[in-house]
């Protein structure tokens, strides 16, 4: 923040009032105004470039609305402080909502005048913070994980050696940066191997789980898998090597495996790759209706390794959801849906936890549903009551502006949660979705049976429609069909297959 005073000059003389209009509108950094009463008042043209929201937009509803959750109570602090007559924090940094559903960061610099408004100059420095964060990040990691990571130049020099390297191979940091791998810790009989590892690297090859052996500190010989992959600066110029190593000498090679495909971190970079190089893709599965009425399908999110082989969802999205990719898949998604139906079909989806939190998510959905030429009234949206759980009033407000756009709300797995009925009395739903796990054993198991026939029977009373998920036999299907549910799921009908086999384009 700057000391008071330094906008003394904002009632200027004719001549400097027009340079400053012009500076006004081409200054790349974000200028305005602000008052007390929480809307902005004056807003350069620099802001919708920075947000993509025009300025009209943003000065329709309180500013607050437009600042990550997570910043707002800091964000009030601030103004307070302000409004009070003190100075503001040096740089005080918060992250704006952009209209194409990311966050951009902004730091500030501002103070409040005689005539009581802020006025305030911001500047995006999204790339900066993002690249603060990511060192960051990466260090702890580094630091964090068990595993021992070695960085070393492509002649094999040590650049870095973290702490489980030291528990591995005894050698501290201070010994073993600047030395060479051979030297440090390769057996004689292994010496050509560090190079032809690199080799491999350079040549596009992947180097994961490698088995070999290394040497500790005291001689003794241990049997590690290796993982390398190289540095690259951003000119994609090759820095230097990454080496991930794990003992393995008191495990089976089984085990090791398990161990390195839970490795949340590892995921993590699958993904990453895997939306970079186009690998994410979607699967679809018929939704029948009982009825007879039109066949609608639920698109669902499926990852393809570099060797083609398809990976559930359930082996990625855990890690999505819990390192922040998981709303690139869900944009991702929402442009599958929208071009199936332009394409004429009916279509579900679901939205993640962190999607529904944000408010201006049903912006983004209008966009691509325009851009695609879709018809909204033919897209259900799948929420859970996990993304309910989080924010009662930021899902009511969300699930009323998503039918607002004319698309429908189902609420997925319902049944299993503590807060189903007052979500029904809150928010408008038009499905409800029963889950798996009373339909799994619905021949069998009386306590299934009476919940399914409760969930439809609500149902009815309050007109929604009912989806019982998971039928995989006729008899199953039959039984659902005499409690009245109206449409069907399963494997019974279809399995998943790939969105354009499945529909037919």
């Amino acid at each position: 923040m700057t000391s008071a005073g330094a906008f003394k000059s904002y009632v200027l003389p004719e001549a400097q009032a027009r340079a400053a209009s012009h500076v006004f509108s081409l200054s790349p950094d974000l200028l305005g105004s602000a008052g007390r009463d929480g809307y902005f008042k004056a807003l350069n043209p620099a802001w919708e470039k920075t947000l993509g929201f025009s300025c009209e937009t943003l000065m329709e509803q309180p500013f607050i609305e437009f600042v990550h959750p997570a910043d707002r109570e800091a964000t009030i602090a601030e103004l307070d402080t302000l409004a009070s007559g003190n100075s503001g924090s040096e740089g005080f940094e918060n992250r704006y909502a952009k209209r194409d559903g990311g966050w951009c960061w902004l730091s500030w610099q501002m103070e409040i005048a005689d005539d009581g408004y802020y006025y305030f100059v911001a500047r995006d420095v999204t790339a900066r913070v993002a690249a603060d964060q990511r060192g960051h990040l990466l260090e702890n990691i580094v630091e964090g994980v068990d595993d021992a990571i070695v960085t070393k130049t492509t002649d094999g020099v040590v650049t870095s050696w973290n702490r489980a390297s030291v528990d591995l191979y005894g050698y501290t940091a201070a010994e073993a940066i600047g030395r060479s791998m051979v030297d440090l810790i390769v057996p004689p009989e292994h010496s050509q191997e560090p190079m032809a590892i690199i080799d491999s690297l350079l040549q596009g090859q992947g180097v994961r789980q490698y088995t070999t052996t290394r040497r500790h500190k005291d001689g003794t010989q241990l049997t590690v898998s290796l993982t390398a992959s190289l540095m690259r600066d951003a000119g994609y110029k090759v820095l230097g090597v990454a080496v991930v190593s794990r003992d393995i000498s008191r495990l089976g090679l089984d085990e090791v495996h398990v161990h390195s495909e839970i490795d949340s971190l590892v995921w993590v970079g699958r993904i990453r790759d895997a939306i970079d190089e186009n690998r994410i893709c979607f699967y679809a599965q018929p939704i029948v209706s009982l009825a007879g009425g039109t066949k609608s399908f639920e698109l669902l999110c499926r990852m393809k390794g570099r060797d083609g082989a398809m990976i559930p969802p359930g082996r990625f999205l855990p890690a999505a959801e819990s390192y922040g990719l998981i709303e690139e898949l869900d944009k991702l998604a929402m442009d599958a849906a929208t071009g199936a139906i332009a394409a004429g079909h009916r279509v579900s989806m679901n939205l993640s936890t962190a999607s529904v939190g944000r408010w201006h998510i049903a912006a983004v959905l209008a966009e691509k549903l325009h851009s695609a030429g879709a018809d909204p009234s033919m897209l259900t949206i799948e929420i859970t009551e996990t993304a309910l759980m989080k924010n009662i009033v930021t899902a009511q407000h969300f699930a009323t502006a998503i039918s607002a756009l004319g698309c429908r709300v189902s609420l997925d797995d319902f049944g299993t949660g503590f807060g189903g009925f007052t979500y029904l009395k809150k928010l408008q739903i038009d499905q409800l979705k029963i889950d798996v796990e009373f339909i799994r054993d619905l021949q069998s198991d009386p306590a299934s049976q009476h919940v399914v026939r409760a969930v439809v029977s609500l149902a009815q009373g309050l007109g929604l429609e009912t989806v019982a998920e998971g039928i995989e036999d006729e008899e199953t299907f039959a039984l659902a069909a005499h409690y009245g549910v109206t449409h069907a799921q399963g494997y019974f009908f279809a399995e998943p297959g790939p969105l354009n086999e499945v529909l037919g384009d």
